[in-house]
């Protein structure tokens, strides 16, 4: 169900956005090669829960290619190679959380097996995750966790909601722990409007968007330690 803060002329004017992009789909979006992940950075865990906190102000510099690397590892990257389990636990050990990473040129898919971005979507979609102030700084990265229930092995539709809001709040704990530990700012929200994200993102049915997490630079944050 559409979130009621979205106005008809806002969805009116998405599925005309909707209907334009999805024919070209990822045409002319080339995928991007992350840099290995830096596990050295950060402030210890116990300051990194210290400094947590939700943003309302959002910076629009572009995050350069080793944070949102970084970001991007943090949130669900494989971080046992031998076994490709990841860096946020999962029911059954399902790994039903994909992260969409949306940015200012497309949409993309993060690969973690590989470590990097696969093109989905051209264009410029970030306003649709402005959340309930639309006028508010669009932030230049945008991580849309998504669970894909049919990777439950076992248990009922109802069964499989849980797990995946479990699943999609640890991810989101992973983005909010490593951005407080490296002086990034970040907030998460559920606001968002789900069926135009399903179409624009051409997902199945069994695939539901969770959470969405803005991600900028917070220079009033950053630590000298």
């Amino acid at each position: 169900m559409l979130n009621k803060s979205f106005s008809i002329r806002n969805l009116f004017f998405w599925g005309i956005i909707l209907v334009l992009n999805c024919s070209a789909n990822a045409q002319g979006l080339t995928g991007i090669i992350l840099s290995p992940p830096d596990t050295n950075r950060g402030l210890p865990v116990m300051k990194a829960l210290q400094r947590r906190a939700s943003t309302r102000q959002f910076d629009t510099t572009n995050l350069n290619q080793q944070d949102l690397s970084d970001l991007l590892w943090a949130a669900n990257g494989i971080n046992r190679p031998q076994s490709g389990k990841r860096t946020a636990p999962s029911a059954l050990n399902a790994q039903d959380i994909d992260v969409y990473v949306v940015l200012k040129k497309g949409i993309y898919l993060y690969n973690a097996a590989d470590h990097t971005l696969q093109p989905v979507v051209k264009g410029d979609h970030r306003q649709l995750f402005a959340g309930r102030n639309p006028e508010e700084q669009i932030a230049p990265v945008i991580c849309l966790l998504v669970s894909d229930l049919s990777r439950f092995p076992t248990g009922d539709e109802s069964m499989h909601m849980v797990w995946a809001a479990e699943d999609a709040g640890i991810v989101s704990q992973n983005i909010s722990l490593f951005c407080a530990s490296v002086g990034l700012a970040t907030r998460p929200r559920a606001n968002m409007p789900v069926e135009i994200v399903r179409q624009l993102l051409n997902l199945k049915k069994s695939q539901q968007p969770m959470l969405n997490q803005p991600v900028c630079y917070n220079p009033d944050r950053l630590h000298p330690d």
